[in-house]
């Protein structure tokens, strides 16, 4: 566990740039700081821990469309013997602790009924259904945590999904191990999350777990197959599975067979593409974005370009607003984080007006109150459950090149989702999409210089059509050669052919053009 803040550190950072790599496998430099955590005495000191009556929060009940990311690893010599993660990067609680914030319940346990016991009214009060706790492998103080969680999270209406961590010697088989493990151990408890969820590898309507692995890139060297033997077996269990990746790149979902997507941390949403990773997803894939408050975690080491001011909540609607509007229903909404206190994701209540002893006053939400982020989860939560989503309609897109490169962007009138590839000629070196919604087909110079045209054709969903406008795109290619894009309504039972553009002038750096199709001819029914 001593590795985490430097996993976590190094994935958030890869999210902020991986929209401006050229291709998804753009490598991306881990902080230098080692925010490290070292085991404490008990300090004798005036605590900043105030005295607490819990009452359970009554009211409306919560939604199973919405989870947080929880961590059960907090310790203190009071429950634990000695203080737990409070220490990270040589803090010394119960004053002094790895957090820009003080929580509200002091430098608590996660093994003390009381705090689990408020945690869950609060998380009712903000009408989160699910909590996703932080699993560091079977007997691991996180697995420890799991039976006190269930048994509050029940009192309360409350579910418990997990989240599978990458703890010293996980591998593709042992995922398999953990997940019958997890069911064994904690499946007959009411408060064991399950969905009667499908996706395209896991067809089976039964109520089954779903489970959120964090770090997949980082195994099996970079390649796509590594995880699918083990999720096919997954899929084949009694009960099933969903199992949901933290990648951005939907290239895991077709070679490794996840069920789908989340992103834990989008940082800094204009600089970056957002969340139209959506779009990008297959049909049949589940899209589980995940939204923050903000992000500060100065106190543990942190670089400052991983800081993201909350803006007295503006971040959270911000964040809210882009999950919601790619056009693609989530299957569910999940929140980073209820109490990752260390990262200053938090949305769990803080004291305000705190110091540490050492000349340092925590940080607090601005404007809002210590409840404040519970009380806009619920608002958030209101919205999210009375949305409509956009109809779309199927088309089919084929693009041939003799160029090296030639990439095809929706620029406004539109947008297109669910992609699936049809067919690709053998070869090509790139047949897929990048930044999310941009296909790219590109072939050797080589090939190029000789003359090969190479092609490929996609599925895909249309969104955001209006009879009257034009759904304008953009050719992009290099100075080799020439590109045909070629347009299918395919809202019938066969595709067919609408338009088709040619392109083989030399203009500008990246030789653009722009190509218009009335809406209305992919809308109308196809004959």
């Amino acid at each position: 566990m001593q590795n985490t803040m430097q996993i976590r550190a190094f994935a958030i950072l890869l999210i902020i740039t991986l929209f401006t790599a050229c291709t998804p496998s753009s490598p991306t430099q881990a902080p230098t700081s080692s925010p490290t955590e070292t085991n404490t005495p008990s300090i004798v000191t005036e605590s900043a821990t105030p005295e607490i009556t819990f009452t359970p929060i009554e009211g409306p009940d919560p939604s199973y469309k919405v989870a947080a990311f929880y961590y059960p690893w907090y310790g203190n010599p009071n429950k634990d013997g000695q203080w737990f993660h409070w220490t990270q990067n040589s803090h010394f609680p119960p004053d002094d602790i790895a957090s820009d914030y003080y929580p509200a319940l002091g430098a608590y346990s996660s093994n003390d009924p009381a705090v689990v016991d408020q945690h869950m009214a609060w998380l009712r009060q903000a009408g989160i259904g699910v909590i996703i706790t932080s699993w560091w492998g079977q007997g691991s103080r996180e697995d420890q945590a799991v039976p006190l969680l269930l048994q509050m999270a029940e009192r309360y209406g409350i579910k418990v999904a997990f989240h599978i961590e990458p703890y010293s010697g996980r591998t593709a088989e042992s995922l398999i191990s953990d997940i019958e493990y997890l069911y064994k151990q904690y499946g007959a408890s009411p408060a064991f999350f399950r969905s009667t969820a499908t996706s395209r590898y896991s067809l089976g309507t039964q109520p089954k777990g779903i489970f959120f692995v964090w770090s997949i890139e980082n195994q099996g060297v970079g390649k796509y197959s590594y995880w699918q033997p083990a999720l096919d077996k997954i899929h084949a269990l009694p009960e099933g599975g969903l199992v949901i990746a933290n990648t951005l790149d939907a290239g895991w979902i077709e070679d490794s067979h996840f069920d789908g997507l989340y992103n834990y941390a989008s940082l800094h949403l204009e600089q970056t593409d957002g969340f139209s990773w959506a779009r990008s997803l297959p049909p049949d894939t589940l899209y589980v974005p995940s939204v923050l408050p903000g992000f500060s975690a100065k106190r543990v080491g942190y670089s400052e370009d991983t800081y993201v001011s909350r803006q007295d909540g503006e971040t959270y609607n911000e964040q809210w607003t882009a999950a919601l509007g790619t056009g693609i229903q989530p299957e569910l909404v999940t929140i980073t984080s209820f109490n990752e206190w260390h990262e200053g994701s938090i949305i769990e209540p803080p004291q305000f007006g705190v110091n540490d002893g050492n000349g340092y006053t925590y940080a607090d939400f601005g404007i809002l109150p210590p409840e404040g982020y519970l009380n806009l989860t619920r608002e958030w939560v209101d919205k999210y459950l009375a949305m409509t989503w956009p109809s779309t309609y199927p088309a089919r897109i084929q693009i041939r090149t003799t160029s090296d490169w030639t990439t095809l962007d929706v620029l406004n009138g539109g947008v297109w989702v669910r992609p699936e590839r049809i067919s690709a000629s053998d070869s090509v070196t790139t047949a897929g999409i990048e930044a999310g919604d941009r296909f790219v087909l590109t072939q050797s110079l080589a090939d190029a210089n000789a003359g090969k045209e190479v092609e490929m054709t996609w599925n895909v969903l249309l969104a955001d059509l209006v009879t009257g406008n034009d759904l304008s795109m953009q050719i992009d290619r290099g100075n080799i050669g020439k590109t045909e894009v070629t347009i299918y309504n395919y809202t019938g039972p066969t595709p067919n052919e609408l338009m088709t553009f040619e392109w083989d002038k030399v203009t500008t750096d990246r030789n653009s053009y722009k190509i218009i199709i009335p809406a209305e001819l992919l809308i109308a029914s196809s004959p």
